[in-house]
């Protein structure tokens, strides 16, 4: 019995050790990814060792391998350090009317290219479960670099390859609304 006790506690405290090494090195990957994370205050403080990192950090979900995901990566913050500032941004809605748009709340993913504006990009925002009476609405806005979530666009275009998306801070509340039309053929 006096063996079976001892067996035990030595079971248990080996196990306590281990799930406490594990916390600690749980608390230490966290701080560094919070780190890692403050340190990047727009895309040109991203290098190729940030991209590094962020793979590291957030995956490569959307790709067959690293390696792809690594290309796109590259070519992605390439193109993001090389954006005008303001950035022209688009978005679809699915309103009845336009006036049902809030101007002042307009939502937080976008895309920078006007030619991603299809019926895909329709799809993924739910088209097929639009009444008849919805019609899609294409807002343009001009955003500043400071407005655009940096981390969950990237996160995002990891996860999404195909969407072109960049998210902005506020829910848009930073980006000031040039356009609202119809989208053609709708």
């Amino acid at each position: 019995m006096r063996i079976t006790i001892n067996l035990y506690n030595y079971i248990i405290e080996s196990l306590e050790m281990k799930l406490s090494t594990i916390q600690e090195g749980l608390e230490l990957h966290h701080q560094k990814k919070q780190e890692f994370v403050s340190s990047i205050k727009s895309f040109k403080d991203i290098d190729e060792g940030k991209i590094q990192e962020i793979l590291d950090y957030f995956g490569h979900e959307g790709f067959n391998d690293r390696e792809d995901a690594l290309d796109y990566l590259r070519d992605e913050i390439e193109f993001y350090q090389s954006m005008s500032d303001p950035i022209t941004l688009y978005r679809v809605v699915g309103v009845r009317n336009k006036k049902m748009i809030n101007k002042n709340d307009l939502g937080q993913h976008y895309t920078p290219h006007k030619w991603n504006l299809d019926g895909d990009m329709l799809l993924s925002i739910g088209s097929e479960n639009w009444d008849d009476q919805t019609k899609p609405y294409i807002i343009e806005v001009l955003a500043p670099h400071s407005e655009i979530d940096i981390i969950q666009t990237l996160i995002q275009n990891l996860s999404f390859p195909g969407e072109h998306e960049i998210n902005l801070k506020n829910n848009g509340r930073g980006a000031r609304v040039v356009r609202v039309s119809k989208m053609e053929g709708w």
